[in-house]
Formats: C-alpha cells, sequence, structure tokens
C-alpha cells in the first residue's frame, strides 16, 4: 500500500509550518492555561499532527493498494454427442463415469463443459442423438479459451475421432498451447458395409439439357458379394446394375446421364441394395434433389488490362453448367445487348467510351466492378460516385475479414476460415476515414487490426445491383484454394453472381432463398424491398407464411437488418415447403412466394468406424496423452498432479480517496478527543 498525491509534495512542507504555528499560538499566547510544560509540549505536538492531517486531505490524496487474486486451475471438457457414439454398445455407461471423474476433481479444478455435434452446447449432454460431428469447431472454440485464459491447464476430449463437418483438425495442430488428453469413444472394429457416400451433380439444371449424374461408392469387408444398384429421377428408374465387389477396400464411381425435361424441383434416389451381414443399412440411400430452370445466364467478362485474375474469375464461373461466360476484349469484341451480368475488370478510357458507359448506367444489367492500380477511379464514379472517396489513395497488402451479419448470401464457416487465413492482395487504403454505409462483405484487414475500409460492397441503384471490389490479386485466392481441396472461391464467385442475377427484375420486393437446404443445415432467408426510387427500404414489417407437405405451419416476422430483412428459422426437419411472404404497409402491399426443400441427411452414418489414430495424433502434438474410455480412471493421476493443479494469481492495484478511509478519520478523532480530555482531566477549558 502507498499514498499518491496529484499535488507537489513540497505542500507538506508549507502544511507542517502551519501547523506547527498553529498550535504555538494556541498554547504559548494564552496566559489563562494551566497545563504544565510537558503536558503543553504533548499537547502542541498533538495538536500539530491533528492540524497537519487536517491540511493533508487539501491535497485530495489516494491510497493504492496491491490486491493478490488467485484463480484455481481450470479444465475444458468437450464430449461428443453425435449419434455415432450410440453405436457403441457401451455408450450407456459414458455419462455416469465422465460426471463421477468431473465431481471427484471439481473442489481443486473448475470444469468448463461443452459437448458438440452438429452445434456446440456449453452443457453436458448424453443423448447421443446429433446429426454430424463438428470436431473442428469444437476444438477451436477450447483452443481460444485456452489461449485467453492462463489458468487453464488441459483439455479433455471424448470423442470417437470421426469428424463429419467443417475442416481438416490437423490445420489446428500449430496452435496447441495445453496438453490434450484424449479419451477414445466409439468402436475401432470395421464392419460389413455398404455406402452410397454421395449423389454428385449439379443443383441447377437447364432445362432441355443432358447432364451427368455420379453416385459414388464404397463397400468395406464384403470382398466376394454383389448388390443390386438402382437410381431413379423422380419414379422413373435411370439405371439398375449388379456392382460385384471384388476387394475389401472397394470403390467405385458410376456415372450415367439424365435429361432436364420439365421445369421445378425434382429428386434423384440411389439405393445400393443390403446384403447379408450388413448392420448399417442407413447409409445404402441416398437422395438428392436438384432444380430445372428455364435457361442459361449470360455473364460477360470484360478484361480492360491483361491480369491473372481474369482468368480465375473466368474458370470459377465456367465450372457451372449454368453459365456461359463471354470474354470481351476491349477493341476486338463487341459488348452484347443481352447479357445477364456484366463483369468489368478495372475499367479505363481503353475499354469503355463514355457513351457506353452512360447507357450502361441506365440499363438494367447488373454490374460487378474490380478496382485495381489500373483502374481510372474517376471513371468508375460515374456508376459509383463513392468511389471517388479514393482518388489519389495508395495501394497496400492486406488480408480480408468477412462480415458474418452480411444479409444477402451466407458464407460456411469453411468459407470464412478460408478468405480470413488466405494470401493477402493487394488493396486500396483511403487518404482519409471514409464513411460507407452500403452493405459489405468484406473489410479491409491490415497485420491483425481489422479497419472499416471496404474491400467488397454492394451499391443499390435503380433496379438493380452493383458489386464493387476494390482490389487484385484474387488469382492468389483460388490457387491456395485449389492447394487445399477448398471450393471456397468458386462458390464465392458463384453466389456474388446469382444474388446479381436475383436483382435483376423488375420487383420491388423479393425473398432470398436457397432451393435446397440438408436437414443439418440451419435455414436463414433474407428478404428486399426497394421504394419507388429503387433504393432499399426495411421501413415496414414482413410477414411470412410458411408451410410443409408434412404438417408444418409456421408465420414469422422477419427481423430488421442494415437495410434489408433476416429471418433464421434454426433446423426444419426434411419436407417440401412453401411460403408466402407480404409487406404489412398499405403504400408497399407486396407479396412473394416461392419453395425450398429440407433434404434428410444421414452423414453421420455414412461412417462409424472410430479414428482413434486421429486421437493419438492430437494428444501426441499438444503434449498430452491418449486414453481408452476403459482406462478413463488413469486420468485421475493426471488432474491430481502438481501441473495440473497449479493455481495461478495476478496482482491487481486498486485506487481510493484517503477521505474515504475510516482508520485515516479515526486517528484525527482519536488525537482530538485526547487533547479535548487532558485539558478537561488538567481543569483547563
Amino acid at each position: 500500500m502507498k499514498i499518491i498525491l496529484p499535488y507537489s509534495p513540497w505542500w507538506l512542507l508549507l502544511f507542517a509550518v502551519i501547523s506547527v504555528g498553529l498550535a504555538l499560538i494556541l498554547y504559548y499566547k494564552n496566559p489563562y492555561d494551566i497545563l504544565s510544560d510537558l503536558w503543553k509540549k504533548i499537547l502542541l505536538i498533538n495538536r500539530s499532527i491533528a492540524f497537519f492531517l487536517l491540511f493533508f486531505l487539501l491535497l485530495s490524496p489516494f491510497i493504492e493498494k496491491n490486491k493478490k487474486i488467485i484463480y484455481p486451475p481450470e479444465i475444458i471438457t468437450l464430449v461428443d454427442n453425435s449419434q455415432s457414439i450410440s453405436i457403441d454398445p457401451l455408450h450407456t455407461s459414458i455419462e455416469p463415469k465422465v460426471m463421477n471423474l468431473i465431481n471427484k476433481h471439481s473442489k481443486n479444478i473448475i470444469f468448463d463443459n461443452y459437448s458438440f455435434s452438429d452445434n456446440l452446447s456449453n452443457d453436458l449432454k448424453f443423448s447421443f442423438d446429433g446429426k454430424a460431428t463438428n470436431l473442428f469447431d469444437a476444438l477451436r472454440l477450447a483452443l481460444l479459451h485456452s489461449n485467453e485464459k492462463e489458468n487453464i491447464k488441459a483439455i479433455l476430449l471424448f470423442t470417437d475421432g470421426i469428424n463429419t463437418q467443417n475442416d481438416d483438425i490437423h490445420l489446428l495442430f500449430n496452435q496447441f498451447k495445453v496438453p490434450i488428453y484424449t479419451i477414445a469413444l466409439g468402436d475401432t472394429t470395421i464392419h460389413t458395409d455398404l455406402q452410397l457416400t454421395k449423389i454428385q451433380c449439379n443443383d441447377k439444371i437447364p432445362i432441355g439439357s443432358t447432364f451427368p449424374i455420379e453416385v459414388v461408392l464404397n463397400a468395406r469387408q464384403a470382398k466376394g458379394k454383389s448388390s443390386k444398384l438402382q437410381i431413379f429421377f423422380d419414379d422413373e428408374l435411370l439405371h439398375d446394375e449388379i456392382i460385384n465387389i471384388n476387394y475389401d477396400n472397394f470403390s467405385k464411381i458410376i456415372t450415367i446421364q439424365a435429361t432436364a425435361k420439365s421445369e421445378g424441383l425434382h429428386s434423384i434416389k440411389a439405393t445400393w441394395h443390403q446384403i447379408e451381414e450388413e448392420k448399417n443399412i442407413i447409409n445404402n440411400s441416398e437422395i438428392k434433389t436438384i432444380e430445372i430452370i428455364k435457361q442459361k445466364y449470360k455473364i460477360g467478362l470484360l478484361s480492360c488490362v491483361t491480369h491473372p485474375d481474369i482468368g480465375a474469375i473466368n474458370r470459377a464461373l465456367s465450372s457451372i453448367l449454368l453459365n456461359e461466360v463471354m470474354l470481351i476484349r476491349p477493341g476486338k469484341d463487341q459488348l452484347p445487348d443481352d447479357l445477364d451480368v456484366l463483369i468489368i475488370y478495372q475499367l479505363n478510357t481503353n475499354c469503355l467510351s463514355k457513351q457506353i458507359i452512360e447507357q450502361l448506367k441506365s440499363s438494367p444489367t447488373p454490374l460487378w466492378l474490380f478496382i485495381g492500380t489500373q483502374t481510372q477511379i474517376p471513371l468508375a464514379t460515374s456508376f459509383v460516385p463513392w468511389l471517388g472517396n479514393l482518388i489519389n489513395s495508395s495501394y497496400i497488402e492486406s488480408q480480408v475479414k468477412v462480415n458474418e451479419q452480411f444479409p444477402y448470401f451466407q458464407l460456411t464457416d469453411d468459407e470464412i476460415t478460408f478468405f480470413e487465413n488466405t494470401s493477402s492482395i493487394i488493396t486500396l487504403y483511403p487518404r482519409n476515414l471514409v464513411n460507407n454505409k452500403f452493405t459489405t462483405i468484406f473489410y479491409q484487414k491490415i497485420g491483425k487490426a481489422t479497419t472499416s475500409n471496404p474491400v467488397m460492397f454492394f451499391y443499390p441503384v435503380n433496379n438493380k445491383n452493383i458489386a464493387v471490389f476494390v482490389g487484385e490479386g484474387i488469382w492468389r485466392w483460388r490457387v491456395n484454394a485449389l492447394n487445399n481441396n477448398s471450393n471456397a472461391f468458386d462458390s464465392w464467385v458463384t453466389k456474388t453472381i446469382n444474388y446479381l442475377l436475383s436483382t435483376n427484375n423488375d420487383n420491388r420486393f423479393r425473398i432470398i432463398a436457397k432451393s435446397i437446404y440438408q436437414s443439418t443445415e440451419a435455414i436463414n432467408i433474407q428478404a428486399e424491398l426497394l421504394n419507388q426510387s429503387g433504393e432499399l427500404i426495411n421501413t415496414p414489417e414482413v410477414q411470412i407464411s410458411i408451410n410443409s407437405n408434412k404438417g408444418f405451419s409456421g408465420n414469422f416476422f422477419f427481423a430488421k437488418t442494415g437495410n434489408a430483412y433476416t429471418l433464421s428459422l434454426g433446423l426444419l426437419p426434411p419436407a417440401t415447403y412453401t411460403y408466402s411472404a407480404t409487406v404489412l404497409s398499405p403504400q408497399n402491399a407486396l407479396t412473394a412466394k416461392g419453395t425450398f426443400i429440407v433434404e434428410q441427411s444421414d452423414i453421420e452414418m455414412q461412417n462409424l468406424t472410430a479414428d482413434h489414430n486421429l486421437l493419438k495424433d492430437i494428444a501426441r502434438a499438444s503434449g498430452g496423452k491418449f486414453f481408452t474410455f476403459a482406462s478413463l480412471d488413469s486420468l485421475d493421476n493426471i488432474l491430481l498432479s502438481e501441473q495440473i493443479n497449479q493455481t495461478y494469481f495476478t496482482i491487481e492495484k486498486s485506487t481510493s480517496p484517503i477521505l474515504q478511509s475510516w482508520i485515516y478519520l479515526l486517528v484525527i478523532i482519536v488525537l482530538l478527543a485526547f487533547e479535548w480530555f487532558i485539558r478537561k482531566y488538567m481543569g483547563g477549558y
């Protein structure tokens, strides 16, 4: 503890002189005082101290104290609550053993408990009914907490090691800072199993076209067996074949051709019939829903400069069957009048004349502008006036931060992780802080600092939308995606184009929803309302009525976000859903209707063989240890060890005015009371 003075300590000398002077006047200039010289000296000192303490308060002194805060050791517990755990006959003993372990050591250790499956829960659940296993996100959350808090000593991970969602767990190995003790659940025995792993084809097919359907087959421990494969398009049998399995780890891809005959939603069902000794038949069938639409979309890519970004964009768009991509060279190719979307890469005067720019401004064709080092920004302001704020700005290397509240379309967790950790690109850093009120998906991130500078945003004008990307070098993103076997780049380009296509209409009110959702996927729906000037507004309330062919019915109100609307429905059971949305306003009495399908997803039951090798890798890389569930009692020695039970403390400084100290005031009162008592006792006045 120490005393802090906000003023110069020289004041203390002045107060000491004044205090002694006043005391001298009181005792040596009073002829009626009958006190002896000794008591006069004692009381003079007493009164001098009392005066000094009172004067000292004029300096507003503070008391600074150091407080030692002790944090007990903490352990994060992660328990797998997915369906695959329930296959193990011993799964009923998991809850009592885990709870017994926690209760035994909870006096000395704080346990921060989570259970995980397709979602993460901040408590322990042992229902083992999760439809997927997101081990990656569960472990990432635990690592984030362990990096933030010094008193976390270990992570206990109870799982079978089967990760059915998100990225490869090995990507987290360089973030391990505390030991992870993995407790293996599940069964590693390889049983006879036929797996119809996946049906692969495009989600949207142009009507009248012929398209391929790929069915991926895998079989384990079934050498010498055979089974019939049947593929149906709606109720029509497209393919019927006997598949002979000639080795234990069998894999085969069957490709057939189908014709898109009628518009709308259709189902493709493939069944690989059960064989003897096969116990798990859930993964023998798969259903995929596709949407047959009227036409292909014609997308123009106007390359005003030569840059590898153009090839990356072109390949991303060309990989989608529904797109007809036209590479337009300035001065050589005419700009078609029937484009559904036009991408302009680094606009300059050699690319478009002012006359054509004016035509494009009034045209309903949506645009995607790319701004880079060779862009003439004053020319680009013809489309987006806000870009004038970037004139004379400097180009720097930076990464991007994803706006997770972006309303127009949804990036998956995998895609968000990819974009925030992929290679840096060249972006514009504004000379002045610029306010951008438009809907932004990417912000500029310099080092670890996220700025408010937009890298990609959407600019609404009249009856169309313009996407603006302020940067170059995205070819690196696509290379990284291909190297990591990720579809994040192509998906981002496709979602942007699909959004621009959906705004290319005369409707002032529209619903933005996917045609097909998985049963493990949270359903989010967006809505947009334009006023008479073509500006996005969200003043009136919007209500939506949703019904399914299996009895589901509900009415919901959209939440307002930014200048649009959003609705989170969470998980819905597999069915076909129809919806009707209404703007509750006399001035904007608009409606929008549509259909979407929720498909059954049994990804958790595709593979039931526990992956204990992954758990051994996690334990080894983190400095922890691998345990089987049968040897769980061996954890006791580790949880009782000095390494785990070592406490962590911090020193916290606090200040308070000395006037609030009752001890200080008590000393002054005691001094004055002592003087009063002596004077009365000695017969003074």
